[in-house]
């Protein structure tokens, strides 16, 4: 896709009203890990006032390599840490879909690993998005640095077991204990208007859907509120954007028949 502007991940990522989480692993320990980002709500919020305007509707498909292409001499600018996670960002497959018929948004992002080990390389959509904004040359002229992840991950699958730990930086743990206090509301503050309360509405509709496929049958699984499918063989959680904001750690444990 020629025209893709690198803000435009950015956006997705940071307004996305799904944001999904999906791993189809192998017998072996390889597989396909893929992010998907749904903003079609965002969409069905506005109304156009131009009734001349020819609604786009597309499907591309790309990948990460032939997007950064064109932007190696901006990205050679970048620290040697960098220019290295951008090579990672290669790997991946990236599908986009615009409908403004139907009021639909969406953004795949996905790529294959050979063991899951070589996860721990992965690069998140935040991260992504970080990257690709300091290839555009208003944030890069500001020397913008990425954003620091706000967590890792790591998995393993021995046969027995799949595990996925999370492990959450310093910073975050910090402020995730701040928010434990909350301040009481004043009384004179002044009520939210239209547009504050719809996004607050739009919100709460939010999610972050994770969806696992495994080889083996599932004998127990450490994720409560998790649906396991029929072949016990995947799960499926959804988890309300606003809850999530209130825990970040989305370790599990997976024990196989």
């Amino acid at each position: 896709m020629k025209k893709f502007y690198p803000l435009l991940l950015l956006i997705f990522v940071f307004t996305s009203c799904t944001i999904k989480e999906k791993m189809v692993l192998n017998e072996d320990g390889s597989g396909t890990f893929s992010y998907g980002f749904d903003v079609s709500a965002l969409m069905k919020m506005g109304k156009s006032t131009d009734s001349t305007k020819v609604p786009k509707v597309m499907d591309s498909t790309f990948t990460f390599k032939e997007l950064l292409a064109p932007m190696k001499d901006s990205i050679a600018q970048l620290s040697d840490v960098e220019q290295a996670q951008f090579k990672l960002l290669e790997n991946f497959r990236i599908r986009m879909k615009i409908d403004e018929i139907d009021k639909e948004f969406s953004y795949d992002m996905a790529f294959d690993f050979p063991v899951t080990d070589s996860l721990s390389n992965m690069v998140s959509p935040t991260k992504a998005a970080s990257l690709l904004a300091l290839t555009d040359k208003k944030t890069a002229s500001k020397k913008v640095s990425a954003e620091k992840e706000k967590s890792n991950s790591s998995f393993s699958y021995d046969g027995k077991y799949f595990i996925k730990t999370v492990t959450l930086n310093k910073e975050l743990k910090k402020s995730k204990n701040k928010e434990k206090v909350k301040p009481k509301k004043n009384k004179d503050e002044e009520p939210e208007d239209d547009l504050s309360k719809k996004l607050d509405d739009l919100f709460k509709q939010c999610k972050y859907t994770i969806e696992y496929h495994f080889p083996k049958k599932i004998k127990s699984l450490s994720l409560d509120g998790a649906t396991i499918a029929e072949d016990k063989k995947s799960f499926v959680l959804d988890i309300p954007m606003e809850n999530l904001q209130e825990n970040m750690d989305l370790s599990f444990k997976v024990e196989f028949e």
